[in-house]
Parts: C-alpha cells; structure tokens; sequence
C-alpha cells in the first residue's frame, strides 16, 4: 500500500484556495500511485475566526468535489473538515463516504470547544482508525482502535511550535503501544496565533520512522507492508498479554 502526505500550508479560511491545493496534491499522489492521501487538520480552512460559519455538512460541497475527486483519479482521501457543529475527519474513497469521525478530545488550550462539540464514537472503517491532533495524547483511544481491528491509525493534525519533540515522541509512541502503522500528518506555516512545523512522518509497527518531512510544504510518499503487523504481533504478542486493571 502506497500512502501520500500532503504536508500543507493552509490558506486561512480560504475554502477554494485550500480545495484547489488539494487537488493538486492528489494528482501529483496519484502520479506515484498512491492509494491513500491524508491532508492536515481543518484542511480547507484552518482554525478561522468565522470556522463555525465555514463549517458545512457532510453532504455538502467539499464531500462533493472531494468524491468526484476520489472518483476520477482513484484514490482514498483522509482528513478533517470542520462539520456543522464538529471538527470531523473524512475517509472518502472511489465510492463515496465510507467513513467519518468526530473529534472526541478537543483543544482546552485552544478553547476549541467555543467552536465545536466533541464526538463521542471511535472512527474505525476495515483496518483503519482515525484521530485527529490532541487525541494524539490519549492512548486509550489508539488501544480501543486497535482492540478493534485497527492496523493502520492515521492522525491529521495542526500541531505548533513549540511542542515538536511532544509529536515526534507520541507519533512512535502510539506505533509502539499498539504494534501498528502511525501515519501522522501535521501543516506547515502561520496562522493568526501560531507557527506549525510539520515533520509528518510514517512509524511502523516496530517504531521505526519511515520517513519524516521537514518544515515546509511538501507531499511525501511512502510505501508500507500489512502483512508486517501481523509478523510484529506474532513475534511480540503484547496485545494478547493486556490485562484489565480495576
């Protein structure tokens, strides 16, 4: 499986703009034959002051082109939008929606939740989970993902300066607990409040760093191995050793 990061700069409440970015990056993913792309948190608009007026449904014209987009060029589309009411990750593929997930943990720090409400379901579709920024810092949701099937746990993500070592650390962090691929995918730029580095990277089951972006906006690419989850879990079983604690 071949997995595109399209490590973005976004323009600030600039849904065109954004979209249009975007689909650039999914021609050129497509042109090293992807099968997945993943984009940033909030993707289209950044955290605007007027997000919660920018927000749409998830049958609306973003979903829209983005499907016709996954359509014609084949390719599966990660990442997250600010819904009416929620800051919600999207799995779009060749056949429509296949998936969505609300923000659970939401940025106190932030005051995220003045803009949005939080989820309260995990987003799993197949072998893939999905979470989005701060829930980067909650391992019980990863281990609930992967209770559940997960072999791939995708994190889109607006992750500033200056907590670069806090991402690089729990991205592994999260590969190592759960014997999983980690595909974590931060912006780059500025927005009104803060600086975002980047380094988006692909962990694999064992903690190994696949490949790492730097601080500017670029597409990486990737190729990664299922089957090698299940040869980690078999020759390190410590999903089969957890016990439950009182």
């Amino acid at each position: 499986m071949i997995i595109s990061i399209a490590q973005m700069d976004i323009v600030l409440g600039d849904k065109g703009r954004n979209i249009q970015k975007g689909v650039s990056f999914i021609e050129e993913a497509v042109k090293r034959k992807s099968d997945i792309i993943v984009f940033p948190e909030l993707w289209t608009t950044g955290y605007a002051k007027d997000v919660k007026e920018l927000a749409e449904p998830l049958n609306g014209k973003t979903i829209k082109k983005l499907t016709e987009t996954a359509k014609e060029k084949n390719i599966k589309i990660f990442g997250s939008i600010a819904e009416n009411h929620y800051n919600t990750m999207h799995y779009i593929s060749p056949k429509g929606l296949e998936a969505s997930y609300r923000k659970i943990h939401l940025f106190s720090l932030m005051n995220e939740e003045r803009f949005f409400a939080a989820g309260n379901k995990i987003g799993l579709k197949e072998n893939i989970g999905m979470m989005i920024c701060y829930d980067l810092r909650f391992p019980e949701l990863s281990r609930k993902l992967t209770i559940n099937g997960a072999e791939i746990l995708i994190i889109c993500a607006e992750w500033p300066y200056p907590r670069i070592e806090h991402w690089r650390t729990l991205l592994k962090a999260r590969a190592i607990d759960n014997l999983v691929y980690v595909i974590g995918c931060n912006r780059v730029g500025n927005d009104t409040k803060f600086e975002y580095f980047g380094h988006s990277s692909v962990i694999d089951p064992w903690g190994r760093r696949m490949i790492e972006g730097g601080k500017d906006e670029t597409l990486l690419t990737c190729e990664i191995d299922l089957s090698l989850v299940k040869e980690v879990r078999k020759k390190f079983p410590v999903l089969k050793d957890i016990k439950e604690i009182y």
